[in-house]
């Protein structure tokens, strides 16, 4: 019994760790005619920068291989900004058991255990605005359990890996 309740619990922690994305855009909006962009950041004070620039980056990677060419802010058709928070959580799961159930389900007691699991949520908003109307055009929403990456290098495959993920259904470039 207690191998399958750790197999739920840790099927229930993996669902938990999984990215969550929710995508909304003005549908009167044509992207076929975006070409170009350009990403724009206002670091806020105590911001980790070498996130941004791992952000940064990674945006940059994902609109590039969609086809799009990075100009500058004042050449740009569509403009990327992004912001983005953590914040701690308590997950409680109760678990109820029935133990020294006899024959014709008579007798026994019932045991409830519960466990907390502590974690962080992350959550990152990524907006494109068009240059003309200066308004949101395209906002997508990733919100994941943050998982802590030891060297430089995971850190910059993680940040990649989620904002591949979160930018997913941007429209590719018209060719």
């Amino acid at each position: 019994m207690k191998y399958i309740l750790s197999v739920i619990v840790s099927l229930f922690f993996i669902a938990c760790s999984t990215l969550e994305v929710h995508n909304d855009y003005d549908e009167n909006y044509q992207f076929s005619t975006a070409k170009t962009f350009s990403i724009v950041h206002n670091i806020k004070e105590g911001e980790n920068t070498l996130l941004n620039d791992r952000i940064t980056a990674a945006l940059k990677n994902v609109l590039l291989s969609k086809g799009y060419t990075q100009v500058s802010r004042d050449n740009a058709d569509l403009i990327f900004v992004y912001h983005y928070g953590a914040k701690d959580k308590v997950d409680i799961q109760t678990d109820y058991q029935m133990v020294g159930i006899r024959r014709y389900g008579f007798g026994g007691t019932m045991v409830a255990t519960t466990t907390a699991y502590e974690y962080t949520e992350g959550t990152i908003v990524i907006d494109a605005l068009d240059t003309k109307t200066n308004k949101i055009v395209w906002r997508s929403v990733g919100t994941l359990e943050v998982k802590y990456k030891k060297t430089p290098q995971e850190r910059k495959e993680y940040v990649q890996k989620i904002i591949s993920e979160v930018m997913k259904d941007f429209p590719n470039k018209s060719r």
